[in-house]
């Protein structure tokens, strides 16, 4: 159990430094010992940095979810996935959703950067509406914004 902790901290040490082969390898080597929700996580994620796959990724994040409810890492895990395919608001959901389960660094981390949208020009429309993108990025290159 000693071994599984030191591989399972240093591969996800080397995932967050953004060393993505070096985890997949570490993790890899704990999941022999131990194939828990945490390591196939952190492995969906590395996948999805290194090699793209991001859909099987998601996928297994979201069955780790439903292994451990209860574990905020998951939800960080997922929203660093939809972030990387592009899908902000699901990212800010699953990140909100994250932070309610239990506090987690990493997550405030993620909503930092991603800082607060400014509120709709028109307000009775949808934000993705084209009129509403059109007039916030005309005002705000006008500097009116």
């Amino acid at each position: 159990m000693d071994d599984y902790d030191n591989l399972l901290n240093k591969g996800i040490s080397a995932a967050e430094a953004g060393s993505y082969d070096e985890a997949l390898i570490v993790l890899s080597q704990a999941a022999e010992q131990i194939q828990s929700p945490i390591v196939r996580s952190y492995s969906a994620y590395c996948q999805a940095k290194s090699h793209g796959k991001l859909a099987a990724a998601a996928q297994i994040c979201q069955e780790s979810i439903t292994r451990e409810p209860h574990n905020s890492t998951h939800y960080l895990i997922l929203g660093r996935i939809f972030l990387l395919a592009r899908k902000r608001l699901k990212a800010i959901k699953t990140f909100q959703t994250g932070i309610k389960i239990s506090p987690n660094k990493l997550i405030v981390i993620e909503l930092k950067r991603l800082g607060k949208r400014k509120a709709s020009v028109i307000t009775t429309l949808d934000r993705d509406h084209p009129l509403n993108r059109f007039l916030g990025k005309t005002l705000s290159r006008v500097g009116i914004r």
